[in-house]
């Protein structure tokens, strides 16, 4: 175990990369979906149920705010960890509503499963911020130092 702060800071150096990765490699997912998303409104509530004029109105603008909100919180690395836990289920339900390879027509199969098997990925990755945090190189990092000073990994 490490005993001075520069000892710690080395120590914890991998660690912090692999979670900058992680958070800056899939932020831009959940960008690009949320801009999408705001600029074809009505198209994004009509796929949804209640319609554009109903509650999928109602989705759209929820899928909107968990999107770009949780994806700039993960670049950002500003309340990484609460985005992560809550992009985790959103991710879930997007899977299972709009990637069920096994209910697609035979054309859209093969697209559907990769589409499915890339967001286990993205869940896997979630997962990892979820537990360990933003990492050192996090503005949450620069905000509240761990122990001692030594940048922490929540």
């Amino acid at each position: 175990m490490p005993t001075s702060a520069r000892s710690v800071e080395t120590a914890i150096l991998p660690d912090a990369w692999v979670l900058l990765f992680a958070r800056v490699a899939i932020a831009p997912l959940f960008l690009y979906s949320g801009i999408g998303k705001v600029l074809a409104f009505a198209v994004t509530a009509g796929r949804l149920p209640g319609g554009a004029d109903g509650f999928g109105a109602v989705l759209a603008a929820g899928a909107i705010a968990v999107e770009l909100g949780g994806g700039m919180a993960l670049l950002l690395g500003l309340f990484a960890r609460p985005a992560a836990m809550a992009l985790i289920p959103f991710t879930i339900a997007a899977t299972l509503m709009f990637h069920n390879f096994w209910a697609a027509p035979a054309a859209q199969v093969v697209m559907q499963t990769i589409n499915f098997l890339k967001n286990l990925g993205l869940l896997g990755a979630l997962a990892l911020i979820a537990t360990y945090g933003p990492g050192a190189f996090a503005v949450q990092t620069a905000i509240k130092p761990g122990p001692k000073g030594a940048p922490g990994l929540s």
